[in-house]
């Protein structure tokens, strides 16, 4: 009996049809199919028999088949793409099999394999199936809807590319938007996917796009979709890539860097080219020219590195790591407040000193402590430091997000430097995915700028109530496809509870991307963790990096205002004549309280965060701090009875921002910036009122004290550098007394009255943040206090130089943590 060839005829065109195929059909006197794909064969056919049938006639082709081969004839039965991958064979085994106990002859059946239509759109996309991949048909006719479902939820969580067949026709038209829905429950909407619409035929058209795009472009029967892994990323040809993990393995480098996804299309294949690839001439961050032991586990991290850091991670059968690219790390935190910025601060110096040119990032901050790009924008107060660890200038591509609070359940929102309005929770949760186009669009061109980018998470990676709408954390770390180091705080306690229990909150995918532990705030001797640290490793099957000893005088910012939780010195009682006694009034929208940091500095003084007026007696100096919303914390102030007892002090008093609005004799707020009242009468310690302007001022400034500033600060004719932040206008009521004189906002030169001094120069007020930095006029403030209790005076210039604090932490984290690990899991160890 001649062979009955079940023959796969590849995606249409007939140039794609494989030797044996053609061999195949040529030995056949029949052929048998559907219509349109023996009229694709035409010309290799001619001459032939054909048994042609249409749409949902399969069991009839394959019957026919049958029963030819069973009359001698020499039969083939055509597929498209494979004839084992959706096709013929498995259906023409089923039939056969039924009858094989009917005592008919089987046939010689040979399947001959031809190019599937998933291989055809995958080249047609570039090369998205390098790594597992899942193939699932939408069509319920023989699939029930709820196992299609199922299997589409394992597939989406297990992070494999999936593959999408018969994704809509006219009578289907909602399966694809369900089977987007479950995916995206797993996966982030900025996920790669590509769109192949008559794959390697003349007429074929393909769109790369993403997951939240995806519904924007046509899709029908003749369509296939790809949605990728968490590695999948677009090059900057515009094609999609998913990487096997070959670099991770054996330690390849790369010349070229691919792009990272934006939202939207990206182009049908026949216009595609570079995509996002922004010169960014106009927008690019200034870049500069300038540019050990592990205590816990030696043994186990040079297993990993042996291993080709494959080892490092004990997967689940699923687990399909991200693949780190060289060029990104990002630090994550069990918690807030952990030191993810310090660590990132002090990374940053380290690469610098070994020569690559490297920016801070962090996708989105929360913090009212700011600070002023050099082009005026605003970012978040860890970001600016980072950058001076990195010797650069700050830039609003470092935090292209930055979110203010302004009331219990709101924020003001900044978005690359500019303020795009005031929204509450449910309102800035619509407004995320725009926000995250622009996160990606700021990392792209940092990515384009620097060697390395030195990411910063925020809060818990863990929280599991916000994960779904992420755009701080592990999302952004999918979207750099970088490596992520977990930090933990041994100072707060329960340390391996905080590291094993966000472990195992996270999804298999989510676990694969953390490549590395990082302990940190550690007091006393670090031998005592080993049981500890062998455990955590044994258990989650990551490395711990090292452990940080807790380091003092570090004097860098805090990130956010849990740091005013710490505790404080003393406040209250009797005063201790050797001391400048130092009280800051926290209130509750309280911004930019790191203007107060170099007073830390000061060994004879001691500063207390005032929540009563109680804590005011024995203070030598009181001073109101920036607040986010003036008129709602002089009403706090009011209402605590800070109001009468501040106006009663006799002690030296300052005012910083809205602090300075506050000492005024009104603030007004006609347009409703901040609140409903629209005016209320300030503590009158100060002849200024302020009006609440709509529009943010934002500016580096330069200055120098006026006359009235010089009584303050006796001999300080120094240039005095800070910045300004405020949504107000203060002007004087009378004459004036100003405090100051800016000179120079950002790069123009100005001429502006700033702040007010009491005529007493007790009291004085400035809207310049900062201006405590300024070690001269720091240094005359006090020395006139410590001249009127019998102090000594100090002088700033003549003390040893403690050494530049990036250095300090650089050489800290080199001591303590396993660098060159560390360096292997960045694609840096070369």
């Amino acid at each position: 009996m001649p062979p009955l060839y079940i023959i796969g005829t590849g995606p249409g065109d007939i140039v794609h049809l494989t030797d044996a195929a053609r061999q195949a059909l040529a030995e056949s006197t029949t052929i048998i199919g559907y219509d349109s794909y023996l009229e694709q064969l035409g010309p290799v056919i001619a001459g032939k028999t054909t048994v042609a049938t249409g749409m949902m006639r399969e069991i009839e082709r394959c019957r026919e088949a049958i029963v030819r081969a069973r009359a001698g004839e020499a039969v083939a039965l055509v597929s498209g793409g494979d004839a084992g991958i959706y096709g013929m064979a498995g259906l023409v085994l089923e039939l056969l099999e039924n009858e094989a106990e009917s005592g008919l002859p089987q046939p010689d059946v040979r399947v001959i394999p031809g190019i599937s239509a998933i291989q055809a759109a995958a080249s047609v996309l570039g090369a998205p199936l390098m790594h597992d991949f899942a193939v699932i048909s939408l069509s319920d006719l023989l699939t029930p809807w709820d196992l299609i479902m199922t299997r589409l939820t394992a597939a989406a969580r297990a992070d494999f590319v999936i593959v999408i067949f018969n994704p809509r026709s006219t009578k289907r038209v909602t399966q694809i938007e369900e089977a987007r829905r479950i995916i995206l429950a797993s996966r982030p909407a900025e996920t790669p996917a590509g769109i192949v619409r008559n794959a390697c035929r003349p007429d074929e058209r393909s769109t790369v796009t993403t997951l939240g795009a995806l519904l924007e472009h046509r899709i029908d029967m003749s369509t296939i979709v790809v949605i990728g892994n968490s590695s999948s990323f677009v090059d900057s040809h515009g094609r999609m890539v998913t990487p096997r993990g070959y670099a991770g393995k054996y330690g390849a480098a790369t010349n070229t860097e691919p792009e990272s996804v934006t939202p939207g299309s990206l182009g049908g294949r026949k216009s595609r080219g570079p995509h996002a690839a922004r010169a960014a001439a106009d927008h690019s961050p200034c870049r500069s020219s300038a540019g050990r032991s592990l205590i816990s586990l030696p043994a186990q991290a040079e297993a990993c590195r042996s291993a080709g850091m494959e080892a490092s991670r004990m997967q689940t059968e699923h687990d399909t790591p991200p693949t780190p690219r060289p060029g990104a790390v990002m630090f994550c935190g069990t918690a807030s407040d952990v030191g993810k910025s310090v660590v990132t601060a002090g990374f940053c110096r380290l690469l610098v000193r070994r020569g690559i040119s490297t920016a801070p990032f962090k996708s989105q901050n929360m913090s009212l402590n700011s600070a002023v790009t050099p082009d005026g924008g605003e970012i978040g107060r860890a970001q600016a430091v980072q950058a001076q660890a990195c010797r650069i200038d700050p830039h609003t591509d470092m935090n292209p997000v930055l979110l203010k609070p302004n009331s219990d359940t709101g924020s003001q929102v900044i978005v690359q430097g500019r303020p795009v309005g005031s929204m509450n929770v449910a309102q800035y949760d619509a407004y995320k995915p725009q926000a995250f186009a622009r996160v990606a669009e700021s990392f792209e061109r940092l990515k384009n700028g620097y060697d390395f980018i030195a990411i910063e998470g925020a809060g818990s990676i863990a929280e599991i109530n916000l994960k779904h709408n992420d755009i701080a954390n592990l999302r952004v770390a999918a979207m750099a496809r970088c490596p992520v180091i977990l930090v933990a705080d041994i100072d707060r306690g329960g340390v391996f509870a905080q590291i094993v229990g966000t472990i195992d909150l996270l999804e298999p995918h989510e676990k694969a991307m953390i490549r590395g532990i990082i302990i940190n705030r550690f007091r006393g001797d670090a031998a005592i963790l080993r049981p500890g640290l062998d455990f955590i490793t044994e258990r989650t099957g990551i490395p711990v990096i090292g452990v940080l000893p807790w380091l003092a005088d570090l004097n860098l910012p805090a990130e956010d205002s849990m740091a005013l939780s710490r505790p404080s010195c003393p406040a209250g009682g009797a005063p201790d004549p050797n001391t400048i006694r130092i009280g800051i009034v926290r209130l509750p929208r309280i911004s930019n309280f790191t203007d107060f940091d170099a007073f830390s500095c000061e060994p004879d003084c001691t500063l207390t965060y005032l929540e009563s007026p109680q804590q005011m007696a024995g203070l030598d100096v009181l001073i109101l701090p920036g607040s986010k919303t003036t008129i709602p914390d002089l009403r706090y102030l009011e209402e605590r009875g800070f109001s009468e007892a501040i106006k009663d002090f006799t002690g030296r008093i300052v005012g910083i921002c809205g602090g300075y609005q506050m000492l005024g004799q009104r603030v007004s707020d006609p347009d409703g910036v901040e609140s409903d009242v629209r005016e209320m009468a300030g503590l009158g310690l100060l002849p200024v009122e302020t009006e609440l302007l709509p529009e943010k001022t934002t500016h580096q400034a330069a200055a120098r004290l006026d006359g009235a500033g010089q009584t303050l600060a006796p001999g300080c004719e120094e240039e005095l550098t800070g910045y300004e932040i405020h949504m107000g206008i203060t002007t004087p009521v009378g004459p004036g007394r100003p405090f100051a004189r800016i000179s120079r906002r950002g790069a123009a030169q100005v001429a502006v009255q700033d702040g007010a001094v009491s005529p007493d120069a007790r009291i004085f007020g400035t809207y310049l943040h900062g201006v405590f930095d300024n070690a001269p006029f720091r240094e005359a403030y006090l020395n006139r206090i410590r001249g009127g209790k019998g102090l000594p005076v100090r002088h700033v210039a003549h003390e040893p130089d403690r050494g530049d604090p990036f250095d300090r932490l650089a050489d800290h984290l080199e001591r303590h943590l396993d660098i060159p690990l560390l360096l292997a899991m960045c694609g840096l160890e070369r």
